[in-house]
């Protein structure tokens, strides 16, 4: 199949529950780089780990205090405790509104609705009891009070609802104007971000960026669970939460796309993609200097810690480069993969949607101009497609983005936008059956 290592899919595998996997909980870190399970059998990438004569991994002599490794331990239940507790719920189905040609062509003015909550130290049971915490509702001032999490991640929702009102003439998540809710310093030191449909918000953890978790501030403890970082100033990051909320009521009815193989991977890369659109648009929309050359297309560089100022946890350009890290005990990298030959649907989502990143930035550079000028339109009118099913496959959103490039050409006179989104899905090796060769 591939010389690269494959990489278990553990997502909801010990569940019972569908909804997991279905789509509705998506965790922007990838709970096997958090668990740590399979990587010494399975991608010894994950962990090169001193071993004895025997092949065993050494259990001591590792340099990790026995605090920093409770801190690990309690972390990774915190994470997985919550996955349990999401499993369990029931999805919520909101479909959103479907826009028509003419919505495109009308300027949108919105009238924003968010409530964001601090969710510090309060675990799942604060999602039983949701006015038990302090929040912030629309147009409430904010001055006088002290947490800056809640600040941020209520301004970086009203980034993301300004660019997809401005660029695609959304209304909101639902194309309706519906209330956005988000929770902020979920419990301490979570490190990661996640959106469920069941639950109707985006959550975002602190991660690990308090000092005493590194040596100097730069280096990490141990396991990837040791580099992240701040999550809801990193609007890429709530962008994509936010984008997966767009997704989960745009396909299916409400269904959104199963969160296994091809179709789970897909809603990793289009919420990718449209996560840092909404970053460069904001950059370009706050400094008149800025061009394209500004970007690295790199996702989640607030995710991980000081000390390394140019590494993420994925990149669009190239997958599978966004960061190699060495901890005391093993080495950390980016497992992304940008050629569809070496798919395998037992990759993790997080890790095969590497292919349709990669397409998207092919398509960018064939196409040219800004991206959420004309790839980014194909890529959502291809998303608000009522034939993309549930299980849809690269193939098949491939089709749908040459077709509506075929068809936004024909508006704009670039009759050959169609083959040029054909050359960027052949760059990563997906083909579709009835495109005409050239």
């Amino acid at each position: 199949m591939a010389d690269r290592e494959r990489i278990s899919q553990n997502q909801g595998k010990d569940s019972d529950s569908s909804d997991l996997i279905d789509g509705h909980v998506c965790f922007f870190v990838p709970l096997q780089y958090l668990s740590g399970e399979g990587a010494t059998t399975i991608s010894p990438q994950l962990d090169t780990g001193t071993q004895n004569e025997g092949g065993t991994k050494a259990e001591n002599d590792d340099g990790i205090s026995d605090d920093d490794r409770r801190e690990i331990a309690l972390a990774n239940m915190k994470v997985f405790q919550t996955r349990e507790f999401l499993a369990g719920l029931k999805a919520q189905k909101i479909a959103a509104k479907l826009p028509t040609l003419q919505d495109f062509k009308t300027p949108l003015a919105i009238k924003k609705q968010r409530f964001v909550r601090d969710l510090q130290f309060c675990g799942t049971k604060i999602f039983e009891d949701p006015e038990s915490s302090p929040a912030r509702s629309e147009g409430e001032d904010f001055s006088d009070r002290n947490n800056e999490n809640v600040k941020t991640c209520y301004d970086n929702i009203g980034i993301f609802l300004d660019f997809m009102a401005e660029v695609f003439k959304r209304d909101s998540i639902d194309n309706r104007g519906c209330k956005v809710v988000a929770g902020v310093n979920y419990e301490f030191n979570y490190p990661n971000a996640f959106y469920s449909s069941a639950l109707g918000q985006v959550v975002f953890g602190t991660g690990f960026s308090l000092t005493g978790w590194m040596e100097s501030d730069t280096k990490p403890v141990d396991h990837f669970i040791g580099i992240t970082g701040d999550f809801v100033t990193g609007i890429d990051i709530v962008a994509h939460e936010l984008m997966h909320s767009v997704i989960q009521c745009t396909v299916g009815k409400g269904s959104g796309l199963k969160y296994e193989g091809e179709s789970g991977a897909l809603a990793e890369s289009i919420a990718d993609v449209f996560g840092i659109m909404t970053k460069q648009w904001y950059d370009f929309k706050s400094d008149p200097s800025w061009t394209l050359k500004d970007t690295d297309w790199i996702v989640g560089k607030t995710a991980i810690l000081p000390g390394y100022p140019h590494m993420g946890l994925r990149s669009l350009k190239d997958p599978g480069t966004a960061f190699e890290i060495a901890t005391k005990t093993r080495i950390l990298k980016d497992l992304q993969i940008q050629d569809y030959d070496i798919f395998s649907d037992d990759f993790e989502v997080h890790i095969g949607s590497g292919v349709p990143n990669k397409a998207f930035y092919e398509a960018v550079k064939e196409i040219g101009g800004l991206p959420w000028e004309t790839a980014g339109q194909i890529w959502y009118r291809a998303l608000i497609d009522p034939n993309i099913q549930t299980t849809c496959s690269f193939a098949n959103f491939a089709n749908s983005t040459f077709k509506e490039a075929v068809k936004l050409g024909k508006e704009t006179g670039d009759l050959a936008l169609g083959k040029k989104v054909q050359r960027a899905w052949r760059k990563v090796n997906v083909r579709y059956d009835t495109w005409v060769d050239e």
